[in-house]
């Protein structure tokens, strides 16, 4: 305002010293036309040329400004309208945050109207169907985003997401596959892909999918880990069943005795295609060591096939990442050593004082205990600390104490094994169902690959169907 103030005054000194230097200037100015004269000094002549230039100038203005009117009172209205759509799309956006399904119709409706920007308010329309529970009005405006180069891969989302929901897993499937190929990088749309084609058991083609979910770093390390495993490991054995009636059902469970079918079909399979598999039991090793049935199933094979020495380093790694009774038992084959040997090998595979060190301890002793080494088992299980026994721990040293013929001691042992840790099963991460056997999906919660090897916690035990 300031600066405005001193400017007008600077002008209006310049305009009067202009007009005083001109009016002292000497001259006169002589117009003759058509019989007419006219003098007058040369300064008002110049001023009269100064205002009808001027008066000009104005009524161009104005006159172009009376043209214009309309224009100007349309794009006004205009940007009324575009200030109120967008402030109707901001509210709708809010309302679909907040859960209200009918403010969110309301302002979508509002938005609609008022705006020309099908991508948004479509948008809007099909968040605040879907939230309302309208499915076939959602599916009607994510169909429109596809149709638009720009926001088609929002569209194919919706639509993935309602399927989904509907349990059409096919129609759902061929969505999110579409959005993927719209972008390859997604995370979002190879999330949904990974998933489905799991579901599918269709292995080979998730593995891509999980590698850009991995890619985008937006995962648990963990549970990228163990999918990454499921997916080599099933897709290793697919194709293999020893029972077709059962529908492939080697396809999703593993425990800890590899079947003796199976690996009799692999084996008849050939070299070639034995040796994918055993590829793929390593690969499946290498993203998740602690994958024991892996591990099982490598060493079968490799026995199989007269190679045992090539399953001792991965049951070796196996053992000192998830010790297992089961691996101790493929160890002892493939060692080919004494009970004696073989219990002072494991020893040496003891990961450390901590768990899984105390876990190893107890697979250690229950193997010295089957092989008549008692001494060997009391001092391994001895090493564990009585708060880290979990109750296979003070199982065994109840049947050492009954091999002493100390009843009180295996009394107490007993009862103590009562209020323990229990020892570790395949649990749901997810649902916390507890499962006998590992499985590709978690028989109460569908999840892919979630079923972890631990100690139960919050465990809610899985009901059987009933008979007949």
């Amino acid at each position: 305002m300031f600066g405005r103030l001193v400017g007008l005054i600077f002008l209006v000194l310049l305009a009067g010293a202009l007009s005083s230097w001109l009016a002292a200037q000497p001259g006169m100015l002589r117009l003759e036309w058509l019989g007419w004269q006219m003098e007058m000094r040369t300064s008002f002549g110049v001023a009269i040329l100064v205002v009808l230039v001027l008066t000009l100038i104005f009524a161009d203005r104005l006159f172009r400004g009376l043209l214009d009117l309309p224009a100007w009172m349309g794009r006004n209205l205009n940007r009324r309208r575009t200030v109120t759509g967008h402030r109707a799309l901001a509210l709708g956006l809010m309302a679909v945050s907040a859960g209200e399904p009918d403010e969110a119709r309301r302002q979508a409706a509002r938005a609609q109207r008022l705006l020309s920007a099908p991508q948004l308010t479509d948008l809007l329309s099909a968040q605040a169907a879907h939230l309302s529970g309208d499915s076939h009005a959602a599916s009607r405006y994510f169909t429109s985003l596809t149709k638009d180069k720009d926001t088609a891969f929002l569209g194919y989302i919706g639509l993935a997401r309602l399927a989904l929901e509907d349990d059409r897993s096919a129609d759902a499937l061929v969505a999110a596959q579409t959005a993927f190929d719209l972008r390859p990088k997604s995370a979002l749309a190879a999330r949904q892909v990974l998933v489905l084609e799991a579901q599918r058991e269709n292995w080979r083609a998730a593995l891509p999918a999980l590698n850009v979910v991995a890619a985008a770093d937006d995962a648990p390390d963990v549970l990228l880990a163990r999918q990454k495993a499921a997916l080599l490991y099933l897709d290793a054995l697919d194709g293999f069943s020893p029972n077709p009636d059962k529908n492939a059902i080697l396809h999703t469970k593993a425990g800890p005795d590899v079947s003796a079918d199976l690996i009799e079909a692999i084996m008849a399979a050939g070299p070639q295609r034995r040796t994918q598999v055993i590829k793929g039991m390593v690969a499946a090793l290498a993203a998740w060591p602690e994958f024991w049935p892996a591990a099982l199933c490598l060493a079968d094979l490799q026995i199989a096939a007269r190679s045992p020495r090539k399953a001792v380093k991965p049951l070796e790694t196996a053992f000192r990442s998830m010790p297992h009774d089961a691996i101790a038992a493929r160890l002892k084959i493939v060692w080919k050593v004494t009970d004696g040997n073989f219990v002072s090998r494991l020893i040496r595979l003891i990961p450390g004082a901590e768990a899984p060190g105390h876990e190893a301890r107890r697979v250690v002793a229950g193997a010295a205990l089957d092989c008549g080494l008692v001494g060997e088992a009391k001092r391994l299980l001895g090493e564990i600390p009585d708060d880290q026994r979990d109750a296979a721990c003070w199982r065994f040293v109840a049947r050492l104490a009954d091999l002493d013929d100390d009843s009180g001691a295996a009394t107490s042992a007993l009862r103590m094994a009562g209020d323990a840790p229990r020892p570790r099963r395949w649990q749901c991460t997810s649902c916390h169902i507890l499962h006998e056997d590992w499985t590709s999906h978690c028989e109460g919660c569908a999840g892919f690959a979630t079923l972890d090897w631990r100690r139960p916690d919050g465990a809610t035990p899985r009901l059987k169907p009933p008979a007949g």
